[in-house]
């Protein structure tokens, strides 16, 4: 059975990690006070960096030593005077330690391969296209696509209002890069088959952000798999978020706090009829303090009600802690905690997952980013049996290279 169960999270890992993608980096914004539409062409972050985005990476990502060698690293990101593009490549190096008698994952993987293009068709118009990368497929013949985004949008507008319409990732919780993480992967959120089509509309006048989306929305099936990347049903998928960010003068202290909630009514399980319910509700803030620090948090809760004959309800939460340093220009450290735990109200229960990240993030030349990372996991508390699932440890050790523009 415990070789099942290592079995079973090796290809969990390589899943996630083939699939994964990248989203916005939320410690930029603490570090600054600015939102994340300061940075990219999308007004909830992530993807396709605008002309001040491309000009921060420049001016603040790389080693301090090799200053005069960035001078002439200089990315231009316009094809034409309406019409620029971007990209992200990220490869991996995964070294799973998953203990005496168990399969390690010593491997290369590529993780991501986006690329961006955004039109500029007048002064209020812009139309976004974010096409992935296909990967092979263990389990069929046919290639896996990472999600790819597709919408036009209506900006520039009075108070930060915009409008969206297309297939994009709905605006929910705190976008962290990291795919993996207990709060994206269990949640089901900016995994490969997450971006969704539907409409959404935003706010964000001064240190206020507001939106609400409604969309087809994803489900997984009865056998924990997903067809297709949302559902077909006549129900639909709510999704609101609101935010509050402040910064001090020259961005010495910088304070953020949200919240974001998501209804998805789905069938679960068409042959039977049987209908679902998933709500979802999360609190995340962020803290900078004199662009060196930058402190992330979210708490998630999940819960899946089953319109089945016994009414079967289901529910987890997750934390995620993030606390970045910058120790010098080029470079960072960080630590990570995280926790799954869906024996809500047990005290000691085996099926909570606790990880623990370190590591450091290196910014050697603009373009470029490495960083590497040991992670130590602990799945299950308290049970004395080593036969059960607090013997069951996970560490790895993961190095990243990114590529970007």
């Amino acid at each position: 059975m415990k070789t099942k169960l290592h079995l079973n999270a090796v290809i969990f890992i390589l899943i996630f990690l083939l699939t994964a993608s990248l989203e916005a980096y939320p410690k930029f914004a603490a570090y600054t006070g600015e939102k994340c539409q300061s940075c990219h062409v999308n007004p909830t972050g992530g993807g396709m960096r605008n002309l001040y985005g491309v000009k921060y990476g420049k001016d603040n990502l790389y080693f301090k030593f090799l200053e005069k060698a960035n001078k002439t690293t200089n990315i231009d990101p316009q094809l034409t005077k309406g019409i620029s593009m971007g990209a992200d490549m990220r490869m991996v190096f995964i070294d799973n330690q998953t203990g005496e008698g168990n399969p390690n994952l010593n491997s290369f993987f590529q993780m991501q391969g986006d690329l961006y293009l955004n039109a500029q068709i007048n002064k209020y118009i812009n139309l976004v296209i974010a096409p992935g990368l296909y990967i092979p497929n263990t389990y069929g013949p046919d290639p896996i696509p990472t999600k790819y985004e597709i919408y036009g949008m209506v900006s520039n507008l009075p108070a930060g209002l915009y409008f969206k319409a297309g297939r994009f990732i709905p605006n929910f919780g705190i976008k962290i890069p990291e795919h993996r993480a207990y709060n994206r992967i269990f949640n089901d959120l900016y995994t490969p088959y997450a971006s969704d089509a539907g409409i959404e509309v935003g706010i964000a006048p001064s240190f206020f952000t507001l939106t609400a989306g409604f969309s087809n929305g994803s489900s997984l099936n009865k056998d924990n798999l997903r067809n297709n990347s949302f559902d077909f049903d006549n129900q639909k998928q709510i999704t609101v978020s609101g935010d509050f960010r402040w910064s001090s003068k020259k961005s010495k202290y910088t304070f953020g706090i949200g919240g974001s909630f998501l209804s998805n009514p789905f069938k679960y399980d068409p042959a039977n009829n049987i209908n679902a319910l998933r709500q979802m509700a999360a609190g995340f803030l962020s803290i900078g303090l004199f662009e060196r620090v930058a402190i992330l948090g979210e708490v998630a809760y999940n819960r899946l009600d089953l319109r089945d004959s016994v009414k079967t309800r289901s529910d987890f939460r997750t934390i995620f802690g993030e606390l970045n340093i910058r120790v010098t220009k080029g470079l960072e450290v960080k630590v990570q905690y995280e926790n799954y735990d869906n024996a809500l109200g047990s005290k000691n229960s085996t099926s909570e997952r606790q990880r623990y990240s370190f590591g450091a993030v290196f910014f050697p030349i603009n373009g470029l980013e490495v960083e590497s990372i040991y992670r130590l996991v602990r799945n299950g508390k308290g049970d004395p049996e080593p036969s059960n699932a607090t013997d069951f440890k996970d560490n790895e050790f993961q190095t990243v290279f990114k590529f970007y523009f």
